[in-house]
């Protein structure tokens, strides 16, 4: 069941929900060698993604049936 917060309620649940996202967006301080270690892995993951585009473009059973 819904009940209409209250200002101070609305404006404590915003300020968690800010504090939130926060977290997630950015993490937890303390942590940020970790994100450094991951961008080796989503370099890695472009360049195959990459390399993965390149050869269905030269495929050429992909490419588009001309008439006579």
């Amino acid at each position: 069941m819904w009940i209409h917060p209250t200002p101070e309620g609305l404006t404590e649940h915003h300020e968690e929900r800010v504090a939130h996202l926060r977290l997630v967006i950015h993490g937890v301080p303390g942590q940020r060698p970790h994100v450094v270690r991951r961008r080796p892995v989503r370099r890695w993951v472009g360049r195959q993604l990459v390399r993965v585009g390149e050869r269905l473009a030269a495929d050429p059973s992909l490419r588009p049936v001309r008439s006579l």
